[in-house]
């Protein structure tokens, strides 16, 4: 025989579930925490997950317009009031970020720091309520679904905090890394580079180089010259350099021999330098008039004399040790004489050209070097130029990882 009720055979009959008191049920039972209010703003569900989240159980609210006591201190809307009364005037004070509200049959989203007064402690929800309509159009509920979002925006405050700090510590460097620029700057005259007529180029691999070039000419007309290269880069790199700077204008003031201007900023450096830092170096003294001149090398790599054609004529050794290493006379070394017949060019530079490295792990090395040098177009005469040119192409935009200086000094015919 059938069952004409439709029921499972064993079971008994029961009547259908209405669809509101179903709808009603489902939201007391869904896990996010929601409240319903109904066309003139009471409370017509407060489901459990409510309950927990507010601590606010359904009997103190159900009925009533006082659903803002479970987020707030003193009376105010909640998003649901907003959206059952399309009032939208206040919500830019009410919520600390919202929607758009221009469409709110759709909802509305907010969030803001509620202080949740039945627990004792703010919460920042996230707050998402849309209104219900009849068939006619006409409202009849607003349902307001609720998100504790407290430990994410914890989070993100912590981040904006230490994003803030680390700015004004950012700040603050560059002011400083400024300022220490321009008293850097100030130490090297600039008139005295002018008049020497060497030229050079400092490629520093960061906002400081510990590589330094300077030149003056003595009060007899001799030119000398320097390329300093200090341990590291950057700030530290150029500080280690700055002892050096007014101790070598004040001696060529003097017209010093080369020999005892390496040994007095030797001495300075040995003084001033902390231990493991040193600074490597190139002297040179040119007497133009006579065709003679002098050069000291230590630490960097070796020195080239090229002529006018691009050929290579002679190398000066690096054979002493770096400056600021080594009280002892014996590491200072010697210098070495050298006279030209026809014009020629005395190259200097410090290690980190040699040592430029590639994407690829390949350091640049001397045989790029001797080619960028030395096989520069005739109608080229520029050494510094060709040498940057070989340097860009080698790296192909990888940054260079030391500071890279070169300094090209002319040995004229005539003086």
């Amino acid at each position: 025989m059938s069952n004409t009720n439709g029921a499972h055979p064993g079971t008994a009959a029961t009547e259908p579930t209405h669809p509101t008191a179903f709808a009603v049920t489902l939201m007391e039972h869904l896990v996010v925490p929601t409240f319903v209010l109904d066309a003139e703003q009471r409370v017509i569900v407060w489901n459990r997950a409510c309950e927990r989240l507010t601590g606010i159980p359904a009997s103190q609210v159900m009925g009533t317009r006082e659903h803002w006591r479970a987020f707030y201190d003193a009376p105010r809307p909640c998003l649901a009031d907003l959206v059952a009364t399309s009032d939208w005037s206040a919500i830019n004070k009410l919520y600390t970020t919202h929607d758009d509200p221009s469409t709110p049959d759709h909802g509305v989203h907010a969030e803001n720091w509620c202080s949740m007064p039945a627990r004792g402690e703010q919460r920042y929800l996230a707050v998402d309520a849309g209104p219900v309509f009849d068939g006619a159009g006409q409202l009849i509920a607003v349902v307001e679904t609720l998100r504790d979002n407290t430990d994410s925006k914890l989070t993100q405050l912590r981040v904006q905090e230490q994003a803030s700090i680390l700015q004004i510590h950012y700040e603050q460097n560059q002011r400083e890394a400024e300022m220490a620029r321009r008293i850097l700057d100030h130490q090297i005259r600039s008139d005295l580079m002018l008049q020497s007529g060497v030229k050079y180029a400092v490629m520093p691999a960061t906002n400081f180089s510990g590589d330094m070039v300077l030149a003056a000419r003595a009060p007899d007309g001799r030119l000398y010259a320097m390329l300093a290269d200090a341990t590291g880069h950057g700030l530290a790199a150029a500080v280690s350099v700055l002892p050096v700077v007014q101790e070598f204008y004040r001696l060529v003031e003097q017209g010093q021999p080369l020999i005892s201007i390496v040994e007095s900023i030797n001495f300075v450096l040995v003084n001033s330098l902390p231990m493991g830092r040193f600074v490597a170096a190139a002297l040179v003294c040119l007497d133009e008039g006579k065709h003679q001149g002098e050069v000291w090398v230590g630490g960097i790599p070796d020195v080239m004399l090229i002529d006018t054609a691009h050929q290579y004529v002679r190398r000066f050794d690096s054979r002493c040790l770096p400056l600021g290493v080594s009280r002892e006379a014996d590491a200072i070394g010697s210098v070495e004489n050298f006279t030209w017949d026809s014009p020629a060019r005395l190259v200097m530079l410090s290690d980190g050209v040699v040592e430029a490295t590639s994407a690829a792990g390949e350091a640049f090395g001397e045989a790029r070097l001797l080619e960028a040098l030395t096989h520069t177009h005739t109608q080229n005469d520029d050494l510094i130029g060709s040498l940057h040119a070989a340097l860009n192409a080698h790296l192909k935009g990888a940054a260079a990882h030391d500071d890279m200086s070169v300094l090209v000094i002319g040995c004229p015919a005539t003086p």
